[in-house]
């Protein structure tokens, strides 16, 4: 088995990256891929971690991104070199300008009456950037709400992300490609993403994409039934495009989804994986 869609505590996650490489050595994944949100600060860690147990690794990132008029998906990067200076000088502005809307999230947490200051948040940025994440755990570690997934519901999902916040599409998949990795559409049915539509409307969306420079699609979801995994693969088949899949794996955070197995008897092949590294090689 392998599982390439994971966060740890850096984005939305329980588990520390460390933790999340341990787990798929004692679960005996083939290879893991670590796509926290929006961040890359876990990664040399779960690296260092998976050459320790030889789990294979894949560095990785889902990047939340601006999508036609107020839509939003999210986009995997497989494969990424964190090193390279394009896609550090992307990712850093957008870094920042988080750091710099968090001001105005606190003004509006403020006027439903919980009131934090930003040196208070200090201590719960991963990395050198304060951003949304570290007001999830501050109002987890103040009993605020019981869990991550209930800050980001009931407070700062309803907040819009200010100029700059979030990569427009043709950026965050240029962004991908010039660090070498390569792009996938996340869970294609869900609400970030494509949920509102039928299923004519989503592929003429996906070919819109494919334009920009869309490499793939998650055929690999829990949350697919048949009708999803048989669209999906449709459209890997029709468009060629590369095939991904992963858990969405979050700890406790979502109790009913396991490391490798989602709810059950869920697994990704490794031939996707094999495939995904052949591409990568290719690349070059």
């Amino acid at each position: 088995m392998i599982d390439l869609h994971v966060h740890s505590f850096v984005s939305d996650g329980y588990n520390s990256p460390r933790e999340i490489i341990k787990l798929a050595h004692e679960k005996n994944l083939k290879a893991i891929a670590l796509t926290d949100h929006d961040s890359i600060e876990g990664l040399k860690e779960a690296e260092e971690e998976a050459q320790k147990y030889k789990v294979k690794f894949l560095k990785g990132i889902e990047i939340s991104t601006a999508y036609g008029d107020g839509g939003l998906l999210h986009i995997l990067g497989l494969g990424i070199d964190t090193n390279n200076e394009y896609f550090l000088g992307c990712y850093n502005k957008m870094r920042i300008a988080r750091e710099e809307g968090i001001d105005e999230v606190l003004e509006i947490l403020k006027k439903k009456n919980i009131s934090i200051k930003i040196e208070d948040l200090k201590k719960y940025a991963i990395g050198k950037y304060i951003d949304r994440h570290a007001i999830t755990k501050y109002f987890v570690e103040n009993k605020i709400c019981d869990t991550v997934p209930e800050v980001w519901h009931d407070y700062l999902d309803p907040i819009p992300y200010g100029k700059g916040e979030l990569l427009e599409i043709e950026e965050t998949l240029e962004v991908i490609r010039k660090s070498g990795g390569l792009s996938f559409l996340a869970h294609y049915n869900k609400r970030i993403g494509f949920g509102r539509y039928n299923k004519y409307d989503i592929e003429e969306h996906i070919k819109s994409l494919i334009t920009l420079g869309l490499d793939g699609i998650e055929r690999y979801y829990p949350a697919f039934d048949e009708k999803d995994n048989e669209f999906a693969q449709y459209i890997i088949d029709k468009y060629k495009l590369i095939p991904s899949g992963g858990t969405d794996f979050h700890g406790i955070y979502r109790k009913e989804i396991a490391l490798g197995t989602g709810e059950g008897d869920f697994f990704v092949p490794d031939s996707i994986y094999e495939n995904i590294v052949n591409k990568l090689h290719n690349k070059f």
